[in-house]
């Protein structure tokens, strides 16, 4: 039940991130839906602070995944501000902020919830959002006369190009790394162990930090002089070594240097695979390949723990964290394959 609820915000994007990013393209604004997921982000806060069952919990974590699926607005219109070249750069300065409020979030979330209540934190997501909301409603953007409404041939070829479809599965595994290890069984393990509610903030705190700064340093071309296939390598590999040792670890130092790694994975992994993905797309079909990204990449984010649950009830929460390194090794495999830049 813990991998459904968990997974339930990915598999929602899975089934609405294309429609979006369709929808998006065809009328050529990015905003309306930037604001419709603040909305949705207020009810999904306060929903789950109200809920009492594990079907409550089940719809409105899933209704969070409704509003992450305006993300492909953010990202569209976001790097739209920018030089077609600066594609990478800009999407991983967005990924930098996006990590930061992560990051806040979940240090303050576990201490509320450690003074306060467990349903403290969503209360607070749903004050969030709604202040969110105002700055929404400023947003400026240059909204094309052209409307834009792809045919399915054209949905096909946009789909089909290489390098999107190539960035998108290797999306999928690093999602599901993230939503099996950080997102998902992490935390439970922790709490196996004795760790307090404020330990399992204070440990997706250390690993939103790393992410942040990986993020931020690509934003600035840091990384420009490496191959992005080494980049992505090193990074499924730091993600390996991070999952792998999780089950010999019983105390805070050393769970928390594995976060760190985990967090340097993410943060060099995700703004990377997220330029690639529309690098070889025309402007004006961003939007339609970014939602085809982010759409395929949810399967690793209900996929993940739907798949980890599942594995660990059978073999123990241990063999979750094995079974998704040698899963990460296999990813670094792949990368030397598959990505030529």
């Amino acid at each position: 039940m813990i991998g459904l609820i968990v997974g339930s915000y990915g598999f929602m994007q899975f089934l609405l991130r294309v429609p979006l990013g369709i929808w998006s393209d065809k009328i050529q604004k990015r905003k309306p839906f930037i604001i419709l997921g603040f909305v949705f982000s207020i009810f999904s806060g306060f929903g789950l602070a109200l809920s009492r069952s594990p079907l409550g919990l089940l719809v409105f974590r899933g209704l969070s995944g409704v509003s992450a699926t305006t993300w492909v607005a953010f990202t569209t219109l976001f790097s739209g501000y920018f030089d077609p070249s600066k594609v990478i750069s800009s999407l991983s300065l967005l990924n930098f902020f996006t990590q930061s409020g992560q990051l806040v979030a979940t240090l303050i979330g576990g201490f509320i919830a450690q003074r306060v209540s467990w349903t403290s934190p969503f209360y607070l997501a749903g004050v969030v959002a709604l202040l969110g909301l105002i700055p929404a409603l400023l947003i400026k953007e240059n909204v094309s006369q052209k409307s834009n409404s792809p045919s399915l041939m054209e949905l096909i070829r946009v789909g089909s190009t290489p390098l999107l479809l190539i960035s998108s599965i290797l999306a999928i595994l690093v999602q599901y790394f993230s939503f099996v290890t950080t997102y998902g069984f992490l935390p439970v393990y922790a709490t196996n162990i004795g760790f307090s509610k404020s330990s399992l903030g204070i440990l997706t705190f250390l690993s939103s930090i790393p992410a942040a700064i990986a993020s931020l340093l690509n934003s600035r071309n840091f990384f420009v002089r490496f191959s992005k296939r080494y980049l992505l390598f090193f990074g499924f590999i730091f993600a390996m070594i991070s999952s792998l040792f999780v089950p010999f670890t019983k105390n805070f130092f050393s769970l928390s240097l594995l976060q760190c790694l985990g967090g340097i994975s993410r943060g060099i992994n995700y703004p990377v695979l997220m330029g690639l993905s529309i690098l070889e797309v025309p402007i004006e079909k961003r939007a339609t390949a970014m939602g085809f990204f982010q759409a395929i990449y949810g399967i690793g984010m209900f996929g993940g723990p739907f798949i980890g649950g599942i594995i660990g009830s059978f073999w123990g929460i241990n063999s979750i964290f094995i079974s998704t390194a040698i899963l990460m090794f296999v990813s670094a495999v792949i990368v030397i394959f598959t990505v030529k830049l």
